[in-house]
């Protein structure tokens, strides 16, 4: 059994030499860590009597200096630094790109071409001419239609069309610059005289190069006023002077006697007698609607326009006449 120590027992000198030593370095420590200027605790300012002042917001603060002369004792354990987190930099948003994906090709939906069944009901204006048709078969040209033979003829040949619904409206007023146009297409003659400027009608007017040809030509002529009025309906002896007039067709020496058969000469207007009287002679006039008439102040329509430029067209031996 170890013995008890004694409590009386005096220290001996090794161990009051350990004492001391052990606390001059508590000491050193103490002292060392009350001079460091960063510490959390200033435990110099507690001890100071010297007032601390604040420093101004302009003031320069001097750099701190270790005192001079004095040693500096690291300390036992040195303060181990916390790694600060790194700050994240917000970053702007990217946009968010979809890949395009190319279209299948069978979802493609073909559109079908529109049938003529399927058109609306594009009736054109007395001003707009009829597109080319075919060369019979108008659901409103019968055949025992007075004219249907003409419009047959000139149909197949290129000059007369129908309308997209399949008719040819051969009781619609015809206009003068759709007869210009059937000219060109019927004819085809050389110019002969100089071009006019009509101020009715434009450069972009559909039938301008029409009216040219038929004024130079020598079919139509304009209005003293510098008209040509293209959009104006034409009386039936406007027909026969213009083809009279392109064709040089001679008047007759006796234009009264030609016209005497007429009950109704009376109302065609004298400066054109000698024409109309020459149409009546080569045969171009075909005495619809009655052979004792001319009805020369009547409207004509698309039907009578074919008739007097099929006949025309028999006079110069362009076209064999039906029998």
């Amino acid at each position: 059994m170890t013995p008890s120590p004694d409590p009386r027992r005096r220290l001996t000198s090794d161990e009051l030499i350990a004492m001391f030593v052990a606390f001059l370095s508590i000491g050193g420590i103490f002292f060392w860590a009350t001079r460091q200027p960063d510490t959390g605790l200033d435990f110099g300012s507690l001890f100071s009597s010297t007032p601390q002042v604040a420093p101004s917001p302009g003031a320069i603060l001097p750099s701190p200096e270790p005192p001079r002369g004095t040693a500096i004792v690291p300390p036992a354990n040195p303060q181990t630094l916390l790694p600060i987190p790194p700050i994240e930099a917000t970053s702007a948003p990217q946009p968010t790109t979809q890949a395009t994906v190319p279209p299948s090709p069978t979802a493609i939906v073909p559109v079908p071409a529109p049938s003529p069944n399927n058109l609306p009901n594009l009736v054109p204006s007395p001003t707009t001419p009829p597109s080319p048709g075919a060369a019979k078969g108008f659901i409103d040209v019968p055949g025992d239609f007075w004219a249907a033979a003409y419009i047959s003829e000139l149909t197949r040949r290129g000059i007369l069309g129908g309308f997209q619904d399949g008719s040819f409206k051969p009781n619609e007023p015809i206009t003068r610059a759709q007869f210009a146009s059937l000219l060109g297409k019927a004819f085809g003659k050389p110019k002969e005289r100089q071009a006019q400027t009509f101020e009715d009608v434009p450069a972009n007017y559909w039938a301008r190069s029409s009216i040219d040809d038929a004024v130079q030509s020598g079919f139509m002529s304009g209005y003293a006023e510098g008209l040509f009025r293209p959009d104006q309906q034409i009386p039936l002896y406007q027909l026969q002077v213009a083809l009279a007039s392109g064709l040089n067709i001679q008047s007759p020496a006796a234009p009264d006697q030609t016209l005497a058969k007429f009950q109704d000469v009376g109302d065609l207007p004298k400066w054109a007698q000698g024409k109309v009287a020459a149409a009546v002679g080569s045969g171009i006039v075909t005495g619809f609607p009655s052979a004792q008439q001319l009805t020369p102040n009547r409207v004509a329509t698309r039907a009578d326009a074919a008739a007097l430029l099929y006949q025309a067209l028999v006079k110069e031996g362009r076209i064999t006449p039906t029998k």
